[in-house]
């Protein structure tokens, strides 16, 4: 496909995914379950640490050129995390509530952390296997 801009033409690049769509429909399916049971579970119950399985689903899953997927699905996480926090009533939610949802959010984002560094180091270790040993 190309744009057109005052009259001349830019070639661009499609970008696809060349990895299966399972993951993601995986890691979205478990993260929603995962939604529903912090929504029924008893106030207090730390169910929001389970949302470090869909983003480390994710981070095994695709390979190093995919990181904006990891951060996505954090992103994603964290929100539901929010919205888990806010659907109880403000006098229900106590200190150990917010320390709960504190804790689950730190978990998400060093899983992100230690992906990336560790897509990072996948990447580095590729090209330096690419080099011709002398």
């Amino acid at each position: 496909s190309s744009i057109n801009l005052n009259g001349s033409f830019i070639a661009m690049k499609r970008i696809m995914l060349r990895t299966s769509p399972f993951p993601i429909v995986t890691a979205g399916l478990l993260a929603a379950a995962i939604f529903m049971v912090d929504l029924y579970a008893p106030v207090g119950m730390a169910v929001d640490v389970l949302y470090v399985a869909p983003v480390a689903l994710i981070a095994m899953w695709f390979p190093p050129t995919h990181y904006s997927l990891v951060v996505l699905a954090a992103i994603v996480c964290t929100f539901l995390i929010m919205i888990g926090l806010l659907y109880f009533p403000p006098e229900l939610i106590a200190e150990m509530t917010i320390g709960n949802h504190a804790l689950a959010l730190s978990a998400v984002w060093l899983t992100v952390f230690l992906s990336l560094l560790r897509k990072r180091m996948e990447q580095k270790h590729r090209w330096i296997d690419l080099v011709p040993r002398i």
